[in-house]
């Protein structure tokens, strides 16, 4: 097996999930499974963020969710069904399902097609950017796909190939980001930005509360929290 990497890069008012990415920078997502048969795709999702752009991208994949994995005219897919598999103020878990139609030229059907069964798919989104991580056998054409979907990408979508390597590669993108709560990650985020992490710190936790308008102890916690998340996820992916 061996995996390939491209980005989509969309411009704004080119598909509504992403401009709900674009509009909410704290907004992250990561597919947990993606399967795709001829006529077919389900997928689900894990978001994370604030819980305003929570419900915009909510709303946006309830909408046209088959658009964001779609190229060709509005509306090719049919039979959408979005259903929240988990909700809370700082995370969504979406299925989204839909029946393919004549006009859809979606990214895992034209994989299928230009790879041949066997193929599996990993997927991060940030900002404008829609990230694909796919892995397929290693006799695999990979030429013609790549083709097609720069082709198909067409006004509004840049596409970007990034790597072919070997399976390590779709691996670590499937394992995604981990799921910390979203004010846990913003504490870690600031944490980082305002130089904690350096050596020598240049802030301490008490300083950077402070800044943020925190008690120290909740700091404290969500930092302490976060890091054990991070410690624990990679070491359990090491295992």
């Amino acid at each position: 097996m061996r995996a390939f990497s491209f980005a989509l890069e969309y411009e704004g008012g080119a598909d509504p999930v992403a401009d709900a990415f674009r509009a909410h920078s704290d907004l992250y997502g990561h597919s947990l499974a993606c399967a795709v048969v001829p006529d077919h795709c389900w997928r689900v999702d894990r978001l994370t963020g604030p819980t305003e752009a929570l419900e915009r991208a909510e709303a946006a994949y309830a909408e046209s969710g088959h658009a964001a994995d779609c190229f060709g005219a509005d509306g090719c897919g049919r039979d959408l069904r979005v259903e929240a598999l988990h909700r809370d103020p700082s995370t969504r878990i979406l299925f989204t399902g839909w029946t393919r139609t004549e006009g859809c030229r979606s990214i895992p059907h034209l994989a299928l097609e230009y790879l041949g069964p066997g193929v599996l798919f990993a997927t991060e989104r940030h900002g404008p950017r829609y990230e694909w991580h796919v892995l397929m056998p290693s006799d695999a054409n990979l030429g013609e796909l790549s083709d097609v979907i720069r082709t198909a990408a067409g006004a509004g979508v840049r596409f970007d190939l990034r790597q072919v390597t070997d399976e390590s590669a779709w691996l670590s993108a499937y394992s995604g980001r981990p799921a910390l709560p979203y004010t846990h990650y913003e504490a870690m985020a600031a944490a980082v930005e305002r130089g904690y992490y350096e050596t020598p710190r240049e802030i301490t936790v008490a300083e950077l509360a402070e800044e943020l308008d925190l008690p120290r102890s909740t700091l404290s916690y969500r930092l302490r929290r976060a890091e054990a998340e991070l410690a624990q996820s990679f070491v359990g992916g090491e295992r």
